[in-house]
């Protein structure tokens, strides 16, 4: 039985206030004659009107016998002691001092003020005072003691005030026995009690203690005898308590029935509210005959006011919450009763935490519990169970680095543990590889292979190797992994054509695309593309040419189109090489180069007059296209043919004059040279030399190998020094044709090393140069003016790159830039557009749907539209990705802000169990769990999630924000008790 310790201590403060009318009544003497005694022997009398007499006769009065009188005057409760209290503090050293101080504490101990009564008899010394003093100073002094609950200190107070003669022995004999109980002793506090029973002042308390007594002792007849002569319909304390004895003396003896009514009649007669351990012995004989409501009631109530009851309510809960078939509020009942000193009670919560924590699909959590259990518990019988548990959740959980983190701490020493560790270290290198995190991929890929235990989990990484080496430009490493695996599919020859063809030997690579027969039809396709281009880079023309037929009649493309007008043009055929080609002329990526080529069907058919127009349009109309040199050079050829040496001339000087470093440029000073000789004036041909010679030095290939290591540095990360190698490179060789790139890669740098300061004025300066790089130069001008707070200029940027067409990756990045600009200034409605736009788009890389998913349902969420917010996240909530995990997440916030808590709580637990890796969202969607459980008053679940959180949670963020939550519930908890006891 545990003690129940706030009722003794309300009991203390109960009896001290019956005994004080006892000992007032001991002051009221019978008066005697003492009219011959000196003031002294009468204040020693307690003759304290007698004193009063006898010093009033005096003409004069000394030090001694002014404090008679005020002494007197005290105890007569004519004075409030003020006049001894300053006595005392000017006369420190003064004979009268402890009697003084004695009759000042005795009186502040009667008036109920036990601070000052403490502070005037601590410094008492019994041997200065009278046997009677000395007998009333023990009694006072030692129940100043019980108040501060030094038992020992009260003992030995309590026999000097009996040695000396108390003048109430009785009520001396029940302080004792109260004391004696308190020290542990038993035997002696029952002997005490036994005589005090039959006192009407003490007899109902001595009676209760009577009874605990036996109970401790096993006399269960004898406590229900006894209390049940004592039990009213009363209000009190005692009554209650009485109540509370039978109570748990029925549990005793496993009469949960009577049990149960007489503790739930000691919670009705408590005065105030009862404390834990009342609704702890009331909750679980609730359990025990059958109404899990109630007994949820009072062990959530028991937890609530903490101390030792808090674990044992959170263990019973957590029995009766499985019982019911509530998995989730037994799970925090348990992890609450985790905390218990009780080693019991201990074992028993981390054990069913653990089975919980797998049944609900927390298995990172399972495990972390089930390890934590064998360390504690490695030898209990129950340790085999936690093993299988823990192997059975490694399998389960999508936290793979945990997986990973507790496989290696064990040693993978046994086939199992060896097989979990492939599985869980390849799922690690899917997640890291549809996360786009390449390089961390390649690393779990190769791990998984160290214990190669199933056969396909080891054709599938070397897969994933092969597919990682391809997209890194190591192609006989790729061939090497593809051919590793026990059968080569039609994926991994998909992979191996790739492989050839990339580094041009097509004859191979004709034989892997030829036998790509996929489920994904646009694998298929593309096999069959690519086989189209082997038989065109081998000048099987005709072969090309009826492949590119047939998927034409299944698709269209200017890509095909573009091939077949080649293999047309190489087969003779003219005329319908310009056919194709015409398809193609609108289109951004073919158009210019299609037209060149019609153009070239009649150049190389020597019609120039045919030719010109092409090649016009292309200088006309395509001004930042590289072939626009090529195009000067074949009309200016085109001219001189047809006699028009002006006209040709024009060409070729324009080349000089704007392309000078251009291939083109060498043959334009010939096709000079060669007018000059046909008679044209040519004025400026020394000229144009000298500038070509400058334009293009000699010593290109010292240059060439200084701009290459300035790259190299680049390459390797080395930003700075890429920076100052650059702008050396840029000083040594001013005129060189690499200056545009040189500039661009001295900008870059800084943007990587977040000086976006410096680099912004050289992408400023790059901008209106238009080559390869205008893409990257416009992407970079657009996000360092996002990054620095310049929105129009961002926006310019972005917008300049969609108008120019680059490419479909270019058009992507600004309306990648120009979504995340307007998303990250409020302007929601223009991300909103903006993610429409890149979801409808036909080219965006990996992830880049999702990523505009996201920030569509972001703004919606943030103009409060809940319904077409949650279709977005919708639509990225089944997958296992970083994306998943945050649209889950908010899709729980939503519920929660729509007040539909159960469905955010399902929500949330599910975000838990399937993507446990996104460690941010999981420990978000924890701090969630605790609101809606506040939301819906279930106090309980709240405090233990919270506590939960901020135990094992890994952001800081999430862990303040918990501990400021708990720490506003416990400060209205004890804001409402406070309230509820005071009324």
């Amino acid at each position: 039985m545990v003690k129940n310790v706030k009722i003794l201590r309300i009991q203390t403060l109960l009896l001290f206030v019956l005994f004080t009318s006892s000992v007032f009544a001991q002051n009221s003497v019978s008066k005697k004659d003492f009219s011959g005694l000196e003031a002294f022997e009468a204040f020693q009398e307690r003759q304290y009107s007698q004193v009063k007499e006898v010093l009033d006769a005096k003409n004069a009065l000394t030090t001694d016998e002014q404090i008679l009188l005020n002494l007197s005057q005290l105890k007569t409760g004519n004075s409030n002691g003020d006049a001894i209290e300053k006595w005392l503090v000017k006369n420190p050293n003064h004979p009268m001092r402890p009697l003084a101080s004695f009759h000042l504490g005795e009186y502040f101990f009667y008036s109920k003020d036990s601070i000052k009564a403490q502070k005037y008899l601590k410094d008492v010394s019994p041997s200065e005072l009278s046997k009677r003093d000395k007998a009333s100073y023990g009694f006072v002094y030692g129940v100043l003691q019980l108040e501060g609950e030094r038992y020992n200190s009260a003992k030995n107070l309590f026999g000097l005030a009996k040695s000396n003669g108390f003048d109430d022995q009785l009520m001396l004999t029940y302080y004792q026995s109260f004391t004696e109980y308190h020290l542990g002793n038993t035997d002696e506090a029952l002997e005490g009690f036994l005589k005090v029973q039959g006192s009407d002042t003490y007899g109902n308390s001595s009676k209760f203690f009577i009874a605990k007594i036996w109970l401790e002792q096993g006399r269960i007849t004898e406590v229900i005898q006894l209390a049940q002569n004592e039990i009213s319909d009363t209000k009190s304390i005692t009554n209650s308590g009485f109540h509370q004895l039978v109570g748990e003396a029925y549990a005793l003896e496993n009469n949960a029935a009577k049990a149960d009514a007489y503790f739930e009649r000691a919670i009705q007669l408590h005065p105030e509210k009862p404390n834990a351990a009342l609704y702890y012995q009331a909750g679980v004989s609730k359990f025990k005959i059958g109404n899990e409501k109630k007994a949820i009631e009072y062990l959530t109530e028991a937890g609530i006011q903490g101390g030792e009851y808090a674990q044992l309510s959170a263990l019973q809960l957590g029995r009766l919450y499985v019982k019911e078939g509530h998995f989730e509020k037994a799970l925090t009942a348990y992890i609450e009763s985790s905390a218990s000193t009780n080693a019991a009670i201990k074992e028993e919560s981390y054990f069913h935490a653990a089975s919980l924590n797998a049944k609900l699909g927390f298995y990172a959590e399972a495990i972390n519990y089930g390890n934590d259990y064998l360390k504690r518990y490695g030898d209990n019988k129950r340790a085999e169970a936690i093993q299988d548990l823990i192997a059975q959740s490694y399998l389960k959980t999508s936290n793979y680095d945990l997986a990973i983190e507790q496989l290696r701490n064990a040693g993978i020493s046994n086939n199992i543990q060896r097989e979990v560790y492939q599985k869980v270290t390849f799922q690690k290198a899917i997640l890291s590889f549809n996360d786009a995190d390449f390089v961390a991929a390649k690393d779990w890929f190769r791990e998984s292979l160290k214990y190669p235990s199933d056969q396909q989990l080891k054709d599938e990484s070397n897969y994933y190797l092969a597919e990682l080496a391809l997209r890194d430009n190591k192609y006989d490493l790729a061939i090497t992994l593809y051919n590793r695996q026990s059968k080569v599919n039609d994926l991994s020859r998909y992979g191996l054509g790739y492989a050839y063809y990339n580094q041009e030997q097509y004859q191979k690579a004709k034989q892997y695309f030829q036998g790509v027969r996929t489920s994904d039809q646009k694998v298929n396709m593309d096999a069959k593309v690519r086989l189209a281009d082997c038989h065109y880079a081998t000048k099987s023309y005709q072969d090309a040419l009826n492949l590119y037929n047939q998927l034409l009649s299944q698709m269209s493309s200017p890509y095909l189109y573009f091939q077949k007008g080649l293999c047309l043009k190489n087969l003779g055929k003219g005329n319908e090489a310009i056919n194709a080609f015409e398809r193609v002329y609108a289109n951004a990526a073919y158009g210019a180069r299609a037209r060149f080529q019609s153009g070239m069907i009649h150049f190389e058919s020597a019609k120039f007059s045919e030719a010109i127009p092409y090649f016009t349009y292309i200088i006309t109309n395509q001004s930042a296209d590289p072939l626009v040199s090529e195009s000067l050079l074949n009309r200016a050829i085109c001219y001189k043919n047809n006699g028009q040496l002006k006209e040709s001339q024009q060409d070729f000087e324009r080349i000089l004059q704007q392309h000078i470093q251009s291939n083109a440029a060498l043959n334009a000073i010939l096709g000079l040279q060669e007018l000059d000789q046909a008679g044209q004036e040519i004025n400026k041909l020394s000229s144009f030399i000298a500038a070509y010679k400058e334009a293009n030095p000699d010593n290109g290939s010292l240059e060439l190998i200084e701009f290459e290591a300035a790259k190299r540095l680049y390459f390797d990360f080395s930003y700075q020094a890429a920076a100052d190698a650059f702008e050396k490179f840029l000083v040594d060789y001013p005129a060189s044709g690499n200056k545009t790139e040189a500039k661009y890669y001295i900008a870059d740098s800084y943007y990587r090393i977040q000086d976006f300061e410096r680099a912004l004025p050289l992408f400023d300066e790059l901008k209106y140069v238009r080559n390869e790089l205008t893409g990257r130069v416009l992407t970079r001008l657009g996000d360092i003016n996002s990054k620095l707070g310049n929105v129009k200029a961002a926006a310019d940027a972005y917008q300049l790159l969609i108008d120019l067409s680059l490419s479909a990756k270019d058009s992507y990045n600004a309306k990648q830039g120009l979504m995340q600009l307007h998303y990250n200034h409020q302007q929601f409605n223009k991300a909103i557009d903006w993610a429409n736009n890149i979801i409808g788009s036909d080219w965006k890389p990996i992830n880049g749907e999702q990523e505009a998913l996201l920030i569509k349902g972001r703004s919606w969420y943030h103009l409060s539209n809940y319904e077409e917010s949650m279709q977005s996240f919708q639509k990225l909530s089944e997958g296992k990705d970083v994306y998943a995990a945050e649209s889950n997440y908010f899709l729980g916030l939503i519920a929660f802000e729509k007040a539909e808590y159960d469905e955010s709580l399902n929500l949330l637990f599910d975000l838990n169990a399937n993507l446990g890796s996104y460690t941010e969202w999981v420990d978000r969607s924890y701090l969630l769990i605790a609101k809606n459980y506040l939301a819906k008053d279930e106090l309980f679940q709240a405090k233990a999630t919270l506590r939960s959180i901020i135990e094992h949670a890994k952001i800081q963020e999430v862990k303040n924000e918990a501990t400021k939550l708990i720490n506003e519930i416990e400060s209205n908890t004890q804001t409402n008790d406070s309230t509820q006891n005071k009324e």
